[in-house]
């Protein structure tokens, strides 16, 4: 079993997405840490705001335990082809590839999507053949094209030693020629690239300057942002200048290809939360039933979901009302995609999900929204159930 996850953060109201946008964490981090918006509550993750400009597309968080990875540029345990190997596969077993694909990379993620796309292109399988076949983007955020960078990017993470920092003059070697793969493959492709680089030192040092940051590929002059290399990947507001420059390259991406990638119901539409998404025609007690929950909790389940439904007709009549409910709703859900699915389509046992539903969901909600009168913690819970209800939530398990 692959020890990456590829939790699928947003999906469009229709259920038919036209790109699928990953993003893809470095060594030494995690997806919510490395994505978060820093003014946001916790969990709290930027890339879901691409969905209120593009809500054709699907959003994709990659996932996997850095220590596993350490070593995977300077020792032996693992090899960059076994985890691009890895990688690939597992994205044809979430049917990546099918549509046009926008990957988005910070520091040594940049390295293994460059990677997979390689094993992509040289693979004798369609479906991964197709991968990079319809890859149509890449945005590296201070992600290393040259080893020079390696030992301060190396020097972040936890647990790697002084003698891996050594090795790194054949891992040196093997970005170039990476790079130099991607360089020529890229433009006769069709793979567009946006490149940034960080201007701040990182414990005194720049890790991932001008020059490591350039791919050398046509129409791509490595952008500045003013951060270090861990921060700038993290944007706490929708004008900030890295957040709008990927936001730029998306739209200009999806309008020169022809992608639609709007839709009939915007995430940004109370409507989208309120309305069942195409495709599962399950009850909620089906689906609950799925997930291992028994007939007490189905009960209460579905008298939640009653009360919430009654509770957004009822009262958000208003725009303002309106509004209010979506960010609400927008909320659970995306704390659900993001902290819950991943531990449920793990298989983890029922104690844990509910202890993380408890830690990650509820209480981080509850406490936001103690400043206003509209909705409790036991509305939060309800809340789930009427998501569940509506097709935005799965309690589906490995196999089901």
């Amino acid at each position: 079993m692959s020890v990456f996850q590829l939790n699928e953060i947003y999906t469009p109201p229709n259920g038919l997405p036209a790109v699928d946008v990953i993003f893809m964490h470095g060594l030494g981090d995690a997806f919510e840490n490395c994505w978060q918006n820093p003014s946001g509550s916790s969990g709290d993750v930027w890339p879901v705001w691409l969905s209120e400009a593009f809500p054709g597309i699907s959003i994709w968080g990659l996932d996997y335990p850095t220590s596993k990875y350490s070593t995977l540029l300077s020792g032996p345990d693992l090899s960059l082809l076994t985890v691009a190997a890895s990688l690939s596969e597992l994205m044809r077993a979430k049917k990546i590839g099918k549509r046009p694909l926008v990957l988005v990379c910070h520091s040594l993620g940049g390295v293994i999507a460059k990677a997979m796309l390689r094993a992509c292109e040289s693979s004798t399988t369609a479906p991964k053949m197709a991968i990079f076949e319809n890859c149509r983007g890449v945005v590296f955020l201070a992600s290393p094209h040259t080893g020079s960078p390696l030992a301060s990017i190396l020097s972040l993470i936890p647990g790697v030693g002084s003698k891996q920092t050594k090795e790194l003059a054949n891992a040196g070697a093997m970005l170039v020629d990476l790079n130099t793969w991607y360089k020529n493959k890229a433009p006769t492709a069709g793979i567009k690239t946006c490149a940034f680089y960080e201007t701040i030192n990182t414990n005194g040092a720049m890790v991932v300057d001008a020059g490591s940051a350039n791919p050398g590929v046509p129409d791509c002059d490595p952008i500045p942002i003013d951060a270090n290399h861990r921060d700038i990947c993290k944007f706490a507001h929708r004008d900030e200048f890295g957040y709008v420059c990927i936001k730029n390259f998306l739209e200009e991406l999806f309008q020169t290809g022809g992608l639609k990638v709007d839709d009939e119901v915007s995430v940004d539409d109370l409507e989208y939360y309120i309305s069942t998404v195409k495709g599962n025609r399950l009850s909620l007690a089906e689906k609950l039933e799925e997930g291992g929950k028994c007939d007490q909790e189905i009960d209460e389940a579905e008298a939640e979901k009653e009360r919430i439904h009654k509770m957004v007709r009822r009262n958000a009549i208003s725009g303002s009302a309106r509004q209010k409910y979506r960010q609400f709703l927008s909320e659970v859900l995306t704390l659900f995609r993001v902290h819950i699915a991943p531990l449920i389509r793990s298989g983890a046992d029922e104690v844990m999900v509910n202890a993380a539903i408890h830690s990650k969901l509820l209480a981080p909600l509850s406490e936001k929204q103690a400043s206003n009168d509209l909705f409790n913690i036991a509305d939060i819970h309800s809340a789930i159930y009427y998501l569940t209800g509506n097709c935005h939530i799965s309690w589906s398990k490995p196999n089901d």
